[in-house]
C-alpha cells in the first residue's frame, strides 16, 4: 500500500491527551502491520477557519486529501459533554460526504464516566453511518485506566487488550 492507508485525527486540544496516546498505540499497530499513516491533531488547524468552513486553506486542504485518499479513518477524543469533542466534529464537518464510503472507521475516546462510553459509541456510530463507513467497535478507555505523567503513558492490562484488539480490528478490517 502507498501513500496514507490510514488518517489519525485527534479532537483534543492538549498536548498530553489521553485520547491521543490512546490513538498513537493503535497507530503503531498498523505501522506495525505495513500500514502507512498520517496524524492530523485539531491543534493543527486555524479554528476560525475550521468554524466557518473554510475547506481550502492549506491546512484544511491536506487533511481533506489525504482523507479522500486514505483506505480508513480513525477519530480520537475526550469525552466533552457524554460524546466527542465540538472541535473533532467541525473538523470531521469538512470531510466531503462521500470520502469515506466503504473505508474503515475506528472511533477512540478517553472518559471520566464508564456511563460516558455508550453516549460517544452511538456518536461516532451515527457518524460513521453518515459516512457510509465500515465500522470498527469503538474503542473506549476510561480516565482511571490509563495515566499520563511527563509524557509518558502508563495504561492498564484491561484497557491495553482492548487497545490492542481495536489496533488487530482495523488493521484485519484493511486485509493485513
Amino acid at each position: 500500500m502507498s501513500g496514507v492507508g490510514i488518517v489519525f485525527l485527534a479532537g483534543s486540544p492538549s498536548s498530553t491527551s489521553r485520547s491521543s496516546y490512546v490513538a498513537g498505540i493503535v497507530e503503531k499497530h498498523a505501522a506495525d502491520a505495513g500500514i502507512p499513516t498520517r496524524s492530523f491533531s485539531i491543534r493543527d488547524f486555524d479554528l476560525a477557519d475550521v468554524f466557518y468552513g473554510k475547506a481550502d486553506t492549506p491546512a484544511q486542504a491536506a487533511f481533506v486529501r489525504a482523507v479522500v485518499e486514505a483506505s480508513a479513518i480513525v477519530l480520537s477524543t475526550p469525552v466533552y459533554k457524554g460524546t466527542y469533542a465540538g472541535g473533532l466534529k467541525a473538523i470531521v464537518d469538512l470531510i466531503p460526504p462521500d470520502a469515506l464510503a466503504g473505508k474503515a472507521a475506528l472511533g477512540i475516546a478517553t472518559a471520566r464516566l464508564p456511563a460516558h462510553g455508550a453516549g460517544v459509541d452511538r456518536g461516532y456510530r451515527d457518524l460513521f453511518a453518515f459516512f457510509r463507513s465500515r465500522v470498527v467497535d469503538t474503542l473506549v478507555v476510561h480516565d482511571d485506566e490509563l495515566k499520563i505523567t511527563d509524557g509518558r503513558g502508563e495504561i492498564g492490562d484491561a484497557a491495553a487488550e482492548r487497545v490492542a484488539k481495536a489496533g488487530r480490528a482495523l488493521v484485519g478490517v484493511l486485509g493485513r
